[in-house]
């Protein structure tokens, strides 16, 4: 009985700390978009964001965002963006 709550608190924990290292891209255009993200020191990749949804990206160490031919550094301790009409903000 023990154990069960001790592994149940400890999985509980793990969520609230991957999560705080997240950021949240929200798009609020009825179109998806495709966004290049490179995090400081890491690899590019794309991240795609649906209509009417958000994605999370781990950006703890600060990342490089590309939306089109915009270009965003945002640090750690930015927390949000939203895709609205075509541009972050």
């Amino acid at each position: 009985m023990k154990t069960a709550v001790f592994m149940a608190t400890a999985l509980g924990l793990a969520g609230l700390v991957t999560s705080a290292n997240a950021l949240t891209i929200q798009n609020t255009d009825k179109v998806p978009y495709t966004l290049k993200v490179t995090p400081t020191g890491g690899k590019a990749g794309d991240v795609t964001v649906k209509a009417h949804a958000t994605a999370d990206v781990d950006c703890k160490t600060g990342c490089a965002i590309i939306l089109g031919k915009a270009n965003t550094s945002v640090d750690a301790k930015t927390m949000k963006l939203v895709i609205k009409n075509g541009k972050l903000s």
